[in-house]
């Protein structure tokens, strides 16, 4: 926003939309206005809730009685037996680091006579959150990513919160920790690539975005043998619909648009595969380069410039609460063609 602003990169009209101030004119409402209570628009049908996630089942802990026992007289009045009754429940939530130590103390033994030695095997459910001798068990590493790329928590702030939390971890060991877990899923990543490469709907679209060490590389000029220094980070979002109508999500960051990343997403298309259609908006720079498509452009950005240039004027006239024949004159004041000079 504030290199936008520094290059005169946005108008007041567009940055009151922005920043919440105006309402946009995505909604038809906001040009013909909202239908009313009777009418059939107003009678739609409500949206299906998202799908609630997993919730965590609360370790279930008995606490006995110590001092009295079922078929014993009653302490209080001393005359009747006591029996079962529903148990009292105290659901208490407790919170501590996210990353929990575990020190496993192997057994150790040596011959006296040959010098071998023989050490205790660890339990299945240890090896199978990561290897002999690994430090940091594969839950932890991914909690770490997830840290990082989905609560957009920092490593350095990671690192602070664990000291606080007395498990100390760096920021620069999560990093390492979150670059393997990216070593390992990188084969998904092309595998989920070549997927989408033949599949038969994209939907495409990016926006600018910024990596603080990206510096200009030279780049091929598409349908060209031109090479151009480019500096513009954009992250792009594909999302595949396979012919199985399986969806794959599929993001890149890099100094390159969303027309360059449908072209390495295509690039693994077989021959024989139909022509796929790809939705994105009206930038010539999303057709790809490598193969034919149907272009099925936006009807959202195509109509947006063009009713707020259309219907700006009567809002104005709505603001002001002009009269019929004050609106007329406003106008045709303020409608006419613009000087060309």
């Amino acid at each position: 926003m504030q290199d936008r602003l520094a290059n005169h990169d946005v108008t007041v009209h567009k940055l009151r939309k922005l920043l919440g101030i105006e309402k946009s004119t995505e909604s038809q409402s906001n040009v013909i206005g909202k239908a009313s209570k009777g009418s059939k628009a107003a009678r739609t049908k409500p949206r299906k809730a998202l799908p609630r996630t997993t919730q965590v089942t609360p370790t279930v802990v008995i606490h006995p009685m110590t001092d009295i026992a079922k078929g014993d007289d009653c302490p209080q009045c001393e005359t009747g037996k006591v029996y079962k009754a529903p148990p009292s429940n105290l659901l208490r939530i407790s919170g501590h680091s996210p990353f929990v130590p575990e020190q496993h103390v192997m057994e150790h033994l040596r011959c006296n006579a040959c010098g071998a030695y023989f050490t205790a095997t660890l339990p299945d459910n240890v090896l199978a959150d990561g290897e002999v001798g690994q430090k940091y068990r594969y839950s932890a590493r991914v909690l770490m990513a997830i840290h990082k790329y989905f609560a957009g928590l920092p490593y350095y702030r990671q690192g602070s919160l664990q000291q606080l939390l007395g498990v100390s971890i760096s920021a620069s060991t999560s990093c390492d920790q979150t670059e393997l877990v990216a070593d390992a899923i990188y084969p998904v990543y092309q595998h989920l690539l070549s997927l989408a490469g033949n599949a038969k709907h994209y939907y495409m679209d990016d926006t600018t975005h910024r990596i603080l060490d990206a510096t200009p590389i030279e780049k091929k000029v598409r349908g060209s043998d031109k090479t151009q220094l480019r500096s513009g980070v954009y992250a792009s979002g594909i999302i595949a619909t396979l012919e199985s109508d399986h969806d794959v999500v599929l993001f890149d960051t890099s100094i390159g648009h969303a027309g360059e990343f449908i072209d390495q997403i295509l690039t693994h298309r077989h021959e024989n595969t139909p022509v796929p259609i790809i939705m994105s908006d009206a930038l010539g720079s999303n057709k790809p380069s490598v193969c034919i498509a149907i272009l099925a452009l936006c009807n959202s950005h195509a109509r947006r410039q063009f009713a707020d240039v259309i219907w700006v004027v009567e809002h104005e006239t709505v603001d002001q609460s002009l009269n019929p024949a004050q609106q007329l004159a406003y106008h045709q004041q303020h409608s006419l063609p613009v000087a060309v000079g």
